[in-house]
């Protein structure tokens, strides 16, 4: 990622939490608002920016699609929940992954890599 995207996805971030958008919930209400145009759980490049421009992120369209290239992991001209979740919070720090990683090797008791029923019971 260069400097100018990297100073792109600070001012949204920045913007975002200062709104109150920081936690997982209300990223997930914010996805849903920008989302609310048709309502297929994958925002377009015009209902991200759009979207940004409601939480009245000082970002230009140029930024937007930046921005958007870099979160659309799969390349399939959409953002889904997950890749806009990743995107704006990031990775996990390896203090919270180490305990993610350590819940999920609990719960996948035969070590098998996926955690199934069994593993539940």
């Amino acid at each position: 990622m260069d400097s100018d995207t990297t100073q792109v996805l600070q001012k949204v971030r920045s913007s975002l939490q200062s709104r109150g958008v920081a936690s997982i919930a209300s990223l997930g209400r914010a996805f849903r608002q920008m989302d609310s145009y048709d309502g297929n759980k994958k925002l377009s490049k015009d209902e991200f920016y759009n979207g940004l421009k409601d939480y009245r992120v000082d970002i230009t369209k140029q930024e937007a699609n930046a921005l958007f290239g870099l979160f659309d992991k799969d390349g399939d001209g959409t953002i889904n929940y997950d890749e806009f979740l990743i995107g704006v919070r990031g990775n996990m720090n390896s203090t919270r992954e180490a305990i993610v990683m350590k819940a999920y090797n609990k719960l996948d008791k035969d070590g098998s890599g996926h955690i199934t029923i069994d593993d539940l019971k």
